[in-house]
């Protein structure tokens, strides 16, 4: 009875670290495919910086909420495939890389959340003018480093996510060869 309800807490920890890297990924995801390029076609208005800005609120309180889903159901996960017998070598590693990868993540939205960051929702999302250099480079200097970021984010995130897809074939296969007691 004690082994199914561990494999139960496990298969909970496993699906709640998933939603959370659906949730930041498929969010990230939507927002530069969709809604950036969506509010850039509205034009400069109130309504779409009120709209910007609202959206950046929400979204930053979800990607907060998944950073901490992360690090606690990633602790314990990681604690409970390292503990197990026959772990491989190339297992650490990669795994390793995964958790640099997340944190080099979560230090870019924390980055991003500094006061006085010019890089939000609201200038990404600004289009690009055609009048005059300094205007010009002004809108560029707003909007570039966001966009920038988000594509990190999104790079690493899908390399975080294919890592571990990697990982699980690694540890299922380790775990097969083990002798069954």
């Amino acid at each position: 009875m004690d082994g199914v309800v561990l494999e139960l807490v496990r298969i909970g920890l496993r699906t709640a670290h998933a939603l959370a890297a659906v949730l930041w990924v498929g969010g990230s995801l939507f927002f530069a495919l969709a809604l950036i390029p969506a509010l850039r076609r509205i034009g400069a208005t109130a309504e779409r910086l009120e709209l910007a800005t609202a959206v950046g609120r929400e979204f930053r309180r979800l990607v907060r909420a998944s950073i901490v889903i992360f690090l606690v159901t990633g602790a314990i996960l990681a604690f409970d495939r390292l503990s197990r017998p026959g772990v491989p070598a190339l297992y650490t590693a990669l795994l390793g890389v995964k958790i640099a990868l997340a944190l080099w993540m979560f230090w870019l939205v924390r980055e991003r959340d500094v006061p006085d960051r010019p890089a939000t929702l609201a200038t990404a999302t600004a289009p690009s003018e055609s009048g005059a250099a300094a205007a010009s480079s002004e809108a560029s200097a707003l909007w570039h480093p966001c966009i920038r970021r988000q594509t990190l984010l999104l790079t690493l995130g899908i390399a975080v996510y294919l890592l571990a897809i990697v990982l699980r074939v690694i540890f299922e296969a380790a775990q097969a060869a083990q002798p069954r007691v």
